[in-house]
């Protein structure tokens, strides 16, 4: 199993105060107008707050949201780091909405926005999710096409919800998401790759889908290794008859799809090179490959 702390309990903070509860007046809890980030603590580190940092403040300016303060946010990071002990990996969520107030829909002129910061356990996996891959379940819920929203990751997350409860097989790690359209898009709470002819596809994200922070981090590494990189819209079967396939997110980093909708594949030199090129990069949740422990299946 991956190290964690499932002891660890949960600490929440409310606009710098440690409350368990927001207004029930909240419009992100009305109506899921805010945006929200969800990051991976490594041996106290953040790798990615600068990424996560630059997709919350785009977020919030796509709603429309006042631009969120990242001193307020650090302080509530200081504050839940420093409360007590925190295990090697956890977990960090910020959210931030456009707070209670307005006319039904309509919000406030000023709105009194509301951030919130939690410090949680970080997800136990076996390391076979890494080594071996994971069965991903073909989700019959479509993803709908809304390009304003492209890409944010903002808090209305009743599509992916219903996708996720299509499965209850603890075998299944994720489920693979389609648009309206028919095009491959995502996983419900990963982004998708896959290999062909040597380079990587993945779904362009221009009309619906998260612009994922590790999926960046992948785009990134793949450069500087050389391995050519499309961006496009991908058919089921066109994504299918592929070499090698993973997802990720900021979480796991990389995991390999060994099966989805009865293909199988097994982990190819790719996403095994990017694997581990993220783990050389200090992204500690990446196993080393080359070891096999806890290999419970994934």
């Amino acid at each position: 199993m991956t190290q964690s702390d499932a002891g660890m309990s949960p600490r929440r903070l409310v606009n710098g105060n440690p409350e368990s509860a927001v207004d029930p007046a909240d419009r992100g809890f009305l109506y899921g107008d805010g945006v929200f980030e969800t990051i991976a603590v490594l041996e106290g580190r953040i790798p990615c707050w600068s990424e996560h940092w630059a997709r919350l403040q785009r977020g919030a300016a796509c709603l429309g949201l006042p631009e969120p303060r990242e001193a307020d946010f650090r302080q509530d990071v200081a504050s839940l780091l420093n409360a007590g002990s925190v295990p090697d990996k956890a977990v960090l969520r910020l959210q931030y909405t456009a707070g209670p107030g307005g006319g039904g829909l309509r919000r406030p002129l000023s709105p009194q926005v509301t951030r919130v910061s939690a410090m949680l356990p970080f997800p136990l996996r076996p390391t076979a999710c890494w080594l071996d891959g994971v069965h991903v379940h073909l989700c019959r819920t479509r993803l709908p096409e809304q390009p304003r929203l492209a890409g944010v990751k903002h808090c209305s997350r009743l599509d992916y919800v219903l996708a996720r409860g299509e499965w209850a097989d603890e075998d299944v790690a994720e489920g693979l998401m389609l648009d309206a359209s028919g095009y491959v898009v995502e996983g419900t709470v990963s982004n998708l790759f896959a290999v062909q002819a040597g380079g990587l596809l993945t779904p362009a994200l221009s009309r619906c889908g998260v612009h994922g922070i590790m999926r960046q981090e992948v785009l990134r590494r793949a450069d500087r290794m050389g391995i050519p990189v499309e961006q496009g819209d991908y058919t089921l079967q066109r994504w299918l008859d592929s070499d090698e396939l993973f997802l990720t997110n900021s979480l796991i980093g990389i995991w390999p799809i060994r099966m989805v909708a009865e293909r199988q594949w097994r982990p190819g030199p790719i996403t095994r090179r990017l694997q581990q090129a993220l783990r050389e990069d200090g992204f500690a949740m990446v196993p080393d490959t080359a070891r096999r422990e806890g290999s419970a299946r994934c």
